[in-house]
C-alpha cells in the first residue's frame, strides 16, 4: 500500500474514530468541569443558608448541624478554587436558579417549618451531588480531580448523615434535583446513536476504499 494512503487512511480513520478513543491520561473531561461548577454554585447558596440556619434554627440540633455544615462547605469552597485555579475552569458566580429558589424559600420560613425546608432542601442537594461526585472519581483521567471528588463524596455523605439525624429528614426529598439539566434526554441519546453510526459507515467504506489489510494485489500476467 503506498505510504500516502497508509497516512490518509490513519489521519482519516483518527478523526472519525477520535470520538470514541480513550483520552490521554490527565486531560479533563466535561464531567470535571460539571462537578466543579456545581460545587460552586452549590457553596454559594449553601454556605449563607447554612449561616443563616446556625442562627434562626428553633431545634438545637439544627443549628448544632448547621454550623458544622457551613464551616464545612467554607474549607471544601477553599480547596475547589485551588483546583479550579490550577485547571484554568473558570468557576460561576452565581448559584443555579432552582438553588436560588430554595435559599429564598428558607429566608422566608420561620420556626419548625425554616428548621424543616432548611434541612430537607440541603438534603436534596447533597443527594444530587454525592452521585456526580462519585460518578467523577470513578471516571476521571486527573489525578488531582480524583482526589478533590474524593472529599466531595466525603463531605457530601458526612451531611447527609447529619441532616438525617436531626429527624426531619423526608424520604421524598432526595428525589428533588438542584438542575434540570443534569440527565440526557431521549433527544441526546438518538443523536449520540446517530454519530455512532455515522462513524461506523465511515470507517466500511474507507477500508472498502483502501483495501483489507493483509490482503495482496493479483499480480499482472505478461
Amino acid at each position: 500500500m503506498p505510504l500516502r494512503f497508509v497516512a490518509l487512511f490513519a489521519v482519516t480513520t483518527a478523526l472519525v474514530l477520535g470520538i470514541a478513543l480513550p483520552a490521554s491520561a490527565g486531560e479533563l473531561q466535561q464531567t470535571d468541569r460539571t462537578l466543579l461548577t456545581r460545587l460552586k454554585q452549590h457553596a454559594l447558596w449553601a454556605g449563607p443558608a447554612s449561616r443563616l440556619a446556625a442562627e434562626r434554627a428553633t431545634n438545637r440540633r439544627v443549628q448544632a448541624v448547621a454550623g458544622r455544615i457551613a464551616d464545612d462547605q467554607a474549607r471544601l469552597d477553599v480547596a475547589l478554587r485551588a483546583v479550579a485555579d490550577r485547571l484554568a475552569v473558570t468557576l460561576p458566580a452565581e448559584p443555579t436558579g432552582q438553588e436560588r429558589a430554595w435559599a429564598d424559600e428558607i429566608a422566608a420560613d420561620a420556626g419548625g417549618e425554616f428548621d424543616r425546608v432548611y434541612v430537607n432542601r440541603l438534603r436534596a442537594e447533597y443527594g444530587t451531588l454525592f452521585t456526580l461526585a462519585s460518578d467523577v472519581r470513578a471516571g476521571t483521567r486527573d489525578d488531582d480531580v480524583r482526589a478533590f471528588a474524593q472529599t466531595a463524596v466525603d463531605t457530601a455523605l458526612g451531611h447527609l448523615t447529619l441532616l438525617e439525624s436531626t429527624g426531619l429528614a423526608e424520604t421524598t426529598s432526595l428525589l428533588v434535583s438542584a438542575t434540570e439539566d443534569n440527565t440526557l434526554g431521549g433527544g441526546d441519546l438518538a443523536l449520540g446513536a446517530v454519530f455512532v453510526a455515522l462513524a461506523a459507515v465511515a470507517t466500511f467504506g474507507l477500508l472498502r476504499l483502501l483495501g483489507t489489510p493483509g490482503r495482496t494485489s493479483p499480480r499482472t500476467r505478461r
